[in-house]
Order: C-alpha cells, then structure tokens, then sequence
C-alpha cells in the first residue's frame, strides 16, 4: 500500500478591511495578511514555511493536512522546507531516531541531522534518506489556479 505525504495546506482568505486575511486551519496560529491576494497568497507560503520551520527546529509535532474544504486555496510548503520536513514526518511515523536513518543510509549522525533541518540536502541525499525510511521521493509541478505576484 502506498501512502503519499505532502505539505499542502488550506488557507482561508478572507477580505479585512482594505485588503485580505489568510488563516490556516491545520496549523495553529498560522495567519497573515496582505493588501490584495496576490500579496495575500505570496505572504500565505511564506508563514506556511516559517511555522514548520518552526516546528522543525523546535522538534515538534507538524501537523499533517486535511482535505482542502470549501472556500480555501491549496498552499503548498515551499520545496526546500517540505522536504526536510517530509523526512522528519516520515521518520517519526516509522519510530526511527535521527541515529537510526543515519546507521541505514550509512552516514554520520550529523550528516543525517542537517538533511534533516534542510542543510546539504540534495535530490540524491532526499532520495536516499527517503529510501532508508522506506519511503521515495516523486517530484511534481502543479500549474497555479490562482494569480502570481508580478514580477518587479
């Protein structure tokens, strides 16, 4: 059976004023804002990855995503931080300590632990840290249903 994890997340955008409030229902006290929703979903990633950064640094729970409901926008974490944070979610949900990854994949605990906060991490390095946690690595490029931020 395979199990897919990824770090996209609903947000709530909702107008406040002269511009607009993004919530996030999965990630407690997650919340921005920006003057119109091109800055509101630009702004929306970046506190997504703040907080599992966070959470990553803090070694605490990340809180996997629910269904996108109704009225909210899929954001996805950007990639340098979800795939740090995927191996950590992974790991943990295997009952494996950051030694352990790094006895299979045939490294040094420290080598494992900066792939773990994101430091060093290659595409070779995700993937064979993926595999040792009995996991692998797909990657995918989803075309934006939303605006972009205009280029400066």
């Amino acid at each position: 059976m395979q199990e897919d994890l990824d770090l996209t997340y609903g947000a709530k955008i909702t107008p406040d004023g002269d511009g607009y409030l993004v919530t996030f229902r999965d990630i407690e006290n997650a919340f921005t804002c920006g003057d119109n929703l091109e800055e509101a979903i630009f702004n929306a990633q970046e506190v997504l990855d703040l907080m599992l950064l966070d959470r990553l640094e803090n070694d605490d729970e990340i809180p996997l995503p629910t269904t996108i409901k109704n009225g909210e926008i899929a954001i996805a974490a950007s990639p340098e931080v979800a795939a740090p944070a995927l191996l950590y979610i992974v790991r943990k949900q295997s009952h494996r300590t950051l030694v352990d990854v790094a006895r299979i994949m045939g490294v040094s605990y420290q080598n494992y632990q900066r792939l773990e906060s994101g430091k060093n991490l290659t595409m070779k390095s995700l993937k064979k840290a993926a595999y040792a946690l009995g996991a692998k690595v797909e990657i995918r490029l989803h075309k934006l249903t939303y605006p972009m931020p205009a280029k400066n």
